[in-house]
């Protein structure tokens, strides 16, 4: 008998055996090193997912926030003549107030010197400003309305004022400018008749707040050459949120808003997650239109003489995240914010517009 062909198949069947236990504790291994780095890669593009997630809203919040501060600061002083016009008058009650006083400079301002300490004194009107935090008041035509010119001569400064029938520019107790390049006059729209375009401006009309002290803009307007825009006090300030959340999304604790008051309407939440605003007012002194230094509020002393005003946002996310804390402090213009000490993420926005408009009161 011949054996050859039975020790073939013994060695085939020595060949077809498995995995011993060491080959597969290294099968293992490596699977596990494997496992690691994609768990690794995974864990670190979430990190990278949730950071730039929370910078981009921080940046856009940023952005949004002093842009719209921005866009009021360009429009503030609106006079409607690149000259200065040489008579300048109001007809409201109260005109020497925060919110009625459209001749005291396009732009005033509170400058924090304590804790819920401003200089000027904070005004009532201003509600719940946060303590540290300056505050900025601009002047500025309505942002939902159009300027009209008058459709007839005035006459007299008691007259009546008319501009386009039905065109909407011009509401019952409106603040309104009427202006041309030799004279401003301020006062407040007693009754407007759409139908014809007649805009009254009696003394002390019942309701209506400041009112006016006289029944005259003071000036005989003519057609020609006049025009007539609703204007308003906006002030920005920083206070708490208003937000509460529910379960699901619950506000931060401590969390702060840039708000926005209009006129006499009530204060509006703009952009959560601001924490600070600090401003200083570019100042010429010498009349040639020229920033020649700048000064915080509490250092003007005409507010005439604001030809520019700087702006810095200190901007946070609105929820911690990670294990690093913010040890980094932040400098706002004159002021410096010590390192927070929490896990949220900041940036600073800083800007500086020019007052177009300005018109120095002498």
């Amino acid at each position: 008998m011949r054996t050859a062909g039975f020790g073939n198949r013994c060695s085939g069947a020595q060949l077809a055996r498995g995995f011993g236990v060491i080959e597969l504790m290294v099968a293992v291994a490596i699977s596990l090193l494997l496992l690691a780095g994609v768990v690794a890669i995974f864990v670190s593009s979430k990190n990278s997912y949730e950071t730039n997630e929370r910078l981009s809203r921080i940046q856009e919040n940023g952005r949004f926030a002093l842009n719209t501060i921005m866009t009021d600061l360009r429009a503030s002083g609106f006079v409607g003549c690149a000259r200065q016009p040489t008579y300048l008058s109001t007809s409201l009650n109260n005109s020497t107030t925060l919110q009625w006083n459209f001749l005291a400079g396009p732009v005033t301002g509170f400058q924090a010197t304590g804790a819920n300490v401003w200089s000027p004194a904070m005004d009532a009107s201003i509600p719940s400003p946060l303590s540290g935090s300056d505050v900025l008041v601009v002047r500025v035509p309505v942002r939902e309305r159009v300027v009209l010119p008058l459709a007839s001569d005035v006459g007299s400064p008691t007259n009546t004022l008319q501009i386009a029938a039905g065109s909407g520019a011009v509401e019952t107790g409106d603040i309104v400018l009427a202006y041309s390049c030799e004279a401003i006059s301020v006062f407040q729209v007693s009754n407007y008749a759409a139908g014809t375009g007649i805009i009254s401006h009696v003394a002390n009309a019942a309701g209506q707040v400041p009112g006016n002290a006289s029944a005259t803009v003071n000036y005989a307007y003519r057609r020609a050459v006049t025009q007539v825009v609703p204007v308003e006090t906006v002030a920005y300030f920083i206070a708490p949120s208003s937000r509460v959340g529910d379960a699901s999304d619950p506000a931060p604790a401590g969390t702060t808003s840039l708000w926005r008051r209009r006129g006499l309407n009530g204060a509006e939440e703009l952009v959560e997650g601001i924490e600070q605003i600090q401003l200083q007012y570019g100042i010429d002194t010498n009349g040639d239109v020229v920033v020649d230094e700048y000064r915080t509020a509490d250092s003007v002393t005409d507010w005439n003489d604001v030809i520019s005003v700087s702006v810095a946002l200190l901007v946070r996310a609105l929820d911690e995240y990670g294990a690093d804390t913010d040890r980094r402090s932040y400098n706002l213009l004159d002021v410096t914010v010590a390192a927070p000490g929490d896990r949220r993420l900041r940036e600073v926005f800083t800007a500086t517009a020019s007052i177009r408009n300005r018109v120095r009161v002498n």
